[in-house]
């Protein structure tokens, strides 16, 4: 069994209803932005499509008429894809692999590649 993300409270509670792939499109889809929640969404409604019924109708119930913040999900924060090219670098991915990995341009991998190696080059000329 595959091991479930730390999500924020939002998601999590979102979780038994939609199940996590349907919570995670929806962090995708409106993560980092604000929301307004139907008191009931019609079958047609998007949210029904993100989440299924069960998981709109929870939403619903729970913020319907409401503006909500919807957290970005366990991959939205720019740290968090900074430490995961960081790692994918440190365990030897290339420039590409890493960058895709962390969902970030070949650029900043590049550039964390470089700023990497400029650390090392201080360290060993303070060795010596």
């Amino acid at each position: 069994m595959s091991e479930v993300p730390p999500l924020p409270h939002l998601l999590n509670a979102l979780l038994p209803a939609a199940g996590l792939a349907r919570v995670l499109a929806f962090a995708s889809e409106h993560g980092g932005r604000r929301l307004s929640v139907p008191k009931r969404a019609g079958d047609e409604h998007r949210l029904v499509a993100l989440l299924g019924r069960e998981g709109a109708d929870l939403l619903c119930a729970m913020y319907g008429g409401e503006t909500v913040a919807v957290p970005m999900g366990p991959a939205g924060t720019l740290a968090a894809a900074r430490l995961r090219m960081a790692r994918a670098l440190a365990e030897g991915a290339s420039i590409d692999e890493a960058a895709g990995h962390a969902g970030l341009h070949r650029r900043t991998a590049q550039r964390m590649r470089a700023r990497g190696k400029e650390d090392e080059d201080a360290g060993q000329a303070r060795l010596f």
